[in-house]
């Protein structure tokens, strides 16, 4: 009874007011009284984590922002691209990663191979070497048949054939060949390999006839 007492008081002094229909001026969201009681469990919880979390717990690179602006340029310059190409600019043979090790191993086996095998070098390699050869085995028989003309015969006899031995070992065989083929005339047998013109000479020759040549 006393509290409409008190509304009709306020109405008579505020008829504007009163005259206004009753309408509740807040809303709230549907569900919200339902879910209220998680929302406010996740939210101490959150509030815990924060305490125990010295920081914002997000960091950036050194430079980030100060960079941002060209990467994100440098982006959208390649996504252009990309739009622009139909398809990718590299390409490889078919096969190429199926073959790629076996192709690798064969090198490999290939340069060990190559590495393993001896190189052979010729000592006379150069015809100046021979010729040198020949101009020594002319010295030699001169010196040694002025010397054998100032000793007695026998001397003689025994000391031209050692002469004429060491001699024989000491001419190269290819300066050998080459003698022979500037003094004897063409013959069937010159136009042979060097194994069958050596042949030919060993057999149709003895020690003193190549000497004396």
């Amino acid at each position: 009874m006393e509290q409409n007492l008190e509304n009709n008081d306020w109405k008579k002094e505020a008829p504007l007011l009163a005259s206004l229909p009753l309408n509740n001026p807040f809303v709230v969201p549907e569900g919200y009284f339902e879910g209220l009681g998680n929302e406010i469990s996740n939210a101490v919880y959150l509030e815990g984590l924060k305490a125990k979390v010295n920081g914002s717990g997000f960091s950036t690179p050194e430079n980030y922002f100060d960079g941002l602006n060209e990467n994100i340029n440098a982006a959208i310059f390649a996504e252009k691209l990309k739009a622009a190409i139909p398809q990718e600019g590299f390409g490889i043979p078919a096969n190429y990663f199926e073959q790629m090790q076996s192709s690798i191993l064969a090198k490999i086996i290939q340069d060990s191979q190559a590495k393993a095998e001896p190189t052979i070098l010729r000592l006379w390699h150069s015809k100046l070497v021979k010729y040198a050869s020949a101009a020594c085995f002319v010295i030699i028989a001169g010196v040694g048949t002025i010397y054998l003309n100032s000793q007695p015969a026998e001397q003689k006899s025994l000391t031209a054939e050692l002469v004429t031995e060491q001699m024989l070992y000491d001419i190269d065989e290819d300066v050998i060949i080459e003698h022979i083929e500037a003094t004897e005339p063409r013959q069937a047998q010159a136009s042979a390999s060097d194994v069958a013109l050596e042949s030919y000479i060993l057999n149709n020759y003895s020690q003193n006839e190549i000497a004396g040549l």
